[in-house]
């Protein structure tokens, strides 16, 4: 969104050259042994000579710092133009543990400040079903006189679908809303109709979720018998076979004690089966419980949602009858993926939210997957949690990531996902470096809990009908791998019953929990792990930041593909030069496009509401302390850049592109300030994620 004067700011910039190129003739001894050793230096970025900014100050914006952080810096700035006192050891990260606090602290608004009631802001008085007894107001006239003037006459959603949902909330509703009444005007656009984002969280879900009434009794029976089969003594039998007279008297005796009357040697999928069967069988004539609560709700939101069943909701699609509207797969088939050299987006937590998928998706990207979700978040029905597990129609093949410590809790989210929301695999996390999860056993930390681990993989498989992938790092600690040990265990997770694997997919991250994202990939040890899990295929994730790291990687080690992270976060359109072969020197004008699509994205997927705008601005803000790292084309000296090198000052082509390449977060505010107005005098912003490396 951008008002015509902010157009203009915008193009203004695109054309003024602020800083002239720099002329070998005019540089001083000093400056051209500076080049000389940058050119040399580890590590180190090659820019072209005419684009160094020599003269450049070191300065921090304080502008949109809190007040405990502005103590910070310039009690560290007096101390060190006093030569009389030496400088404190204090140094500014960049990044405060309380981002969010402070983030939400500096919010212009609270969600529902207005008091408005949604259904009449929506549709109108007669669509309340509350009336007279609505606890919100329904006077539209009144809001009118103090409602706040428009970041811009232009609203994307109304403009291209013909209908705004906020209504007089719009922050960019002068097109749509009657002046005098406040009702909201609709213009159906036939040749663009809205097409909703998919898995929105069910008021009847929130409801059972919320009192505990979800029933979970298949993926409890699942459990345990997991916890029955899945042991010590039973893994170290697997492991050592005994003679076989001794192997009769085991399972003599383990039937005698086992009161479900499995025996060790039947497949989960096959217990699965006959415990579905058992469940039908128990539930046919017996009245669901979900049926009053549907009536409750039904009255109380107004809307019609679908009942719980016991297989998952099929896709709706519009046109001819196909095999997968009208057969429904039996708990031993699975739906299987071609993982061969598809173009994978990695999962990215807060960064990779649904518009910036959408980026990805028009940039070429094939596979898509939603930001890391905790199961435990999810069976308590907090919503923030559900918001993660949103898909765009576009996302042709859409995974979900779980992260658990624990099979009860993963099996039962798989169970909820397979019964509500529509997915095309789901992805563990085993990966996940951050502490707070680690401590918890989920992540990392679930790779040294084998028992553990192959509860949950053969668990969760047995409830899904989809693929089941698993994302891992070299180890915890950097020289002590045991990623080889977990997909040798996990690939010889196969019954004589099912010719699949258990696992579909293993992603490898070449780095170790110690490492975090500093130093390189370790893409040997990555060629190993893809020889050993053959024939499941294997991608290998770290530094892919070139069309030629892709093909390098693609070719000299075994993998299937190659999973891109950073690297898209840096530059969205390396799919695109990994699908053409070609280095794009994408001018600034067009990744300002780029962000001006990431802004009708937000505002369509958060809302053009006051809240819609500020989520929309700290997500596009959390971007750009990514996307600012991005060194053009044109500067360098020498191709391809790598993915951890550290350019020194420089100046760009033009304005603009020394705006979007800056360090400040001020500026960063300047460019979202171009696309979505004025940032509020008590702004504050600090990103959540801080690597130890430049990458």
């Amino acid at each position: 969104m951008m008002s015509s004067n902010e157009e203009i700011q915008s193009s203004i910039l695109f054309q003024r050259i602020t800083h002239p190129i720099n002329e070998r003739s005019k540089l001083t001894e000093e400056q051209l042994n500076k080049y000389e050793t940058w050119k040399i230096q580890p590590g180190m970025a090659q820019i072209k000579l005419e684009f160094i900014d020599f003269d450049h100050e070191v300065r921090l914006s304080i502008e949109h710092l809190n007040e405990k952080d502005k103590k910070l810096i310039i009690e560290t700035n007096n101390n060190e133009t006093n030569d009389s006192i030496e400088p404190k050891k204090k140094k500014f990260k960049g990044q405060n543990r309380k981002h969010l606090e402070i983030n939400a602290r500096s919010s212009s608004s609270n969600i529902n400040d207005h008091q408005l009631c949604f259904f009449v802001v929506r549709g109108g008085l007669e669509n309340c079903p509350y009336q007279s007894n609505c606890k919100h107001s329904h006077d539209l006239t009144s809001y009118l006189s103090r409602r706040p003037f428009d970041l811009d006459s232009y609203c994307y959603m109304f403009d291209v679908y013909g209908k705004c949902s906020y209504g007089i909330l719009c922050r960019f509703g002068q097109s749509h809303i009657d002046s005098i009444t406040g009702h909201n005007k609709n213009i159906l656009h036939l040749n663009q109709n809205y097409i909703e984002s998919l898995n929105k969280y069910p008021p009847l879900l929130k409801h059972l979720l919320r009192r505990k009434k979800y029933d979970y009794k298949l993926s409890d029976h699942i459990i345990k018998i997991a916890n029955k089969q899945i042991t010590k003594v039973n893994i170290a039998k697997r492991n050592n076979p005994i003679n076989d007279d001794e192997n009769k008297i085991n399972e003599k005796q383990h039937d005698n004690n086992n009161d479900i009357g499995e025996k060790d040697d039947r497949s989960l999928v096959d217990i699965y089966y006959s415990a579905l069967q058992i469940d039908n069988n128990q539930n046919q004539n017996k009245p669901s419980e979900n049926e009053h609560l549907q009536t409750e709700l039904d009255a109380n939101d107004g809307e019609q949602q679908q009942r719980q069943s016991s297989r998952p909701v099929p896709f709706r699609t519009l046109g001819v009858i196909t095999d997968v509207d009208m057969i429904r797969l039996k708990p031993r088939e699975k739906i299987r993926i071609d993982f061969n050299r598809r173009l994978y987006l990695a999962p990215l937590t807060t960064a990779g939210n649904l518009p910036f998928r959408r980026i990805c998706k028009e940039y070429g990207c094939e596979i898509t997957c939603g930001e890391m979700a905790m199961t435990t978040s999810l069976l308590q029905g907090q919503m923030s949690e559900f918001a993660l597990l949103r898909r765009h129609p576009s996302e042709t093949i859409f995974g979900i990531q779980l992260c658990g410590s624990f099979v009860d809790t993963m099996t039962r989210t798989v169970q909820l996902l397979e019964e509500n929301f529509d997915y095309d695999f789901i992805d563990l996390n085993c990966a996940c470096p951050i502490d707070l999860v680690y401590k918890k056993g989920a992540g990392c930390a679930l790779t040294r809990r084998t028992i553990d681990f192959e509860r949950i993989c053969r668990s969760v498989s047995c409830l899904s009908t989809h693929p089941i992938t698993i994302k891992l790092r070299t180890g915890i600690m950097t020289g002590e791998n045991n990623a080889h040990d977990i997909i040798s265990l996990a690939k010889s997770w196969k019954t004589e019953y099912d010719e699949n694997h258990v696992i579909d997919l293993f992603t490898l991250h070449g780095r170790s929990k110690e490492m975090r994202y500093s130093k390189s990939a370790d893409w040997n040890y990555i060629d190993e792990c893809a020889k050993l899990s053959n024939p499941i295929p294997l991608y290998g994730v770290g530094d892919i930041y070139s069309f030629e790291d892709y093909y390098q990687r693609l070719n000299e080690a075994n993998v299937s593909g190659c999973m891109i992270a950073r690297g898209a976060l840096i530059k969205p359109w390396l799919f695109t030069e990994i699908k053409e072969q070609r280095t794009w020197d994408i001018s600034a004008n067009e990744r300002f496009d780029m962000l001006k699509r990431y802004t009708n994205y937000g505002l369509e997927h958060w809302g053009s509401d006051q809240a819609g705008v500020d989520k929309t601005r700290r997500f596009l803000l959390e971007w750009i302390s990514f996307l600012y790292r991005y060194i053009p084309v044109g500067l360098l000296e020498r191709l391809p850049h790598r993915l951890n090198e550290r350019p020194p000052y420089f100046f760009g082509r033009n304005d603009l592109e020394t705006l979007m390449s800056s360090k400040l977060c001020s500026d960063w505010v300047k460019l979202t300030e171009l696309l979505l107005g004025k940032v509020s005098s008590d702004f504050q912003f600090l990103p959540k994620h801080k690597a130890n490396a430049y990458g």
